[in-house]
């Protein structure tokens, strides 16, 4: 169970000590459903996913959201916390068990009376985000268990900015083909790399028509294009016949998954070969935004895919807000300013 006297820095320390990287979250899982519980509030879970509501018989109703998985170890060591030079250092420092901390915090200051909410509060966390969809987001939306919510906030690193859209994620996977031949012998065959070459100009050249700076709301954006892996399945001394190359389209707020196909199609020449790694959509968040966000408060659109548009797309307005820099996210050096996660946490309190 997590001592929620302490900061949020170092509650955000406890959490980072917990490894919980994707598709392992359930030791993290059980201790945060432990804490909750402890604070005599209830909790439903699917999975590794879990939902605790603070009914208050007020008129809104708000969710505080965030993801307990990290990406993947990449050295030893980063799930011990290290606090340096005004920073907290971890696996999941700023993406984001900070956030996490800051809910946790949230329900201690509730239960304590030192905070007294205006809104009733949703506590929501779910696993498997690092990875494709679908996570925990869509378990709780198909078990009903995110109903009668009126504004949701996914505390992502934002450097306190309120993310009022994000961009939409597109992969697919592009099969090429071409004939198999002894390496020492490439002229009786046909190499799929060679093939490939011609998909990756392609890509390109789309990507250098759309990659110029945008704007939605008066707030900047660029959309984007790139071939991401090139593979094949053959031995090292045999020309490849066959050859993958996976594409990876971050497309505008506003603009559909469909839309995002054919602009895949209309670049390569067409849809055979295709195969879908991941569908994402984009969003930009069109009601709540004067009622439930400061008005002194930094927006942008997000350079980047959040579940902020699985919640919208399902109706609840939903946008990302939280400590730290995505520049930090995912890196071996993961890490947050600690003045700055406690800065935000007192503004994260003024929306309670």
């Amino acid at each position: 169970m997590f001592d929620l006297s302490k900061p949020v820095g170092q509650i955000s320390a406890d959490l980072i000590s917990v490894h919980s990287v994707i598709r392992n979250e359930k030791a993290l899982c059980d201790l945060i459903e432990e804490t909750i519980k402890s604070y005599g509030v209830s909790v439903e879970r699917r999975g590794n996913s879990i939902v605790s509501r603070l009914d208050f018989g007020n008129d809104k109703t708000i969710a505080l959201v965030g993801h307990i998985d990290t990406v993947p170890l990449t050295r030893e060591g980063q799930t011990t916390p290290e606090f340096k030079d005004g920073w907290l250092w971890g696996l999941g420092a700023c993406d984001m068990k900070s956030g996490l901390a800051s809910i946790l915090k949230i329900l201690y200051e509730i239960k304590n009376g030192t905070l007294l909410p205006t809104k009733n509060i949703v506590l929501v966390f779910y696993e498997a985000e690092e990875g494709p969809l679908p996570n925990g987001i869509n378990t709780l939306l198909e078990a009903k268990m995110l109903e009668n919510i009126d504004f949701a906030y996914i505390l992502e690193p934002t450097e306190c900015k309120y993310s009022v859209g994000c961009l939409g994620a597109l992969t697919v996977k592009k099969e090429i083909q071409g004939v198999s031949a002894h390496s020492a012998n490439p002229r009786t065959g046909k190499n799929a790399i060679t093939e490939a070459m011609a998909v990756y100009t392609q890509i390109c050249e789309a990507n250098a028509k759309i990659s110029m700076d945008q704007t939605i709301l008066g707030l900047p954006f660029y959309e984007t294009i790139n071939v991401t892996q090139l593979t094949t399945e053959n031995a090292s001394n045999v020309i490849p016949p066959k050859c993958f190359a996976t594409i990876n389209f971050r497309f505008a707020p506003g603009k559909t998954v469909e839309e995002a196909e054919q602009f895949i199609y209309d670049s390569i020449g067409g849809k055979d070969g295709i195969f879908y790694a991941d569908r994402a959509n984009s969003c930009v968040v069109e009601s709540g935004l004067d009622e439930f966000l400061l008005p002194d408060g930094e927006r942008e659109i997000m350079q980047a895919w959040t579940d902020m548009a699985q919640l919208n797309k399902a109706g609840i307005p939903t946008v990302n807000f939280g400590a730290g820099s995505i520049k930090f996210a995912h890196k071996p050096d993961e890490r947050i300013n600690l003045e700055e996660l406690s800065n935000f946490y007192e503004r994260l309190k003024l929306h309670i």
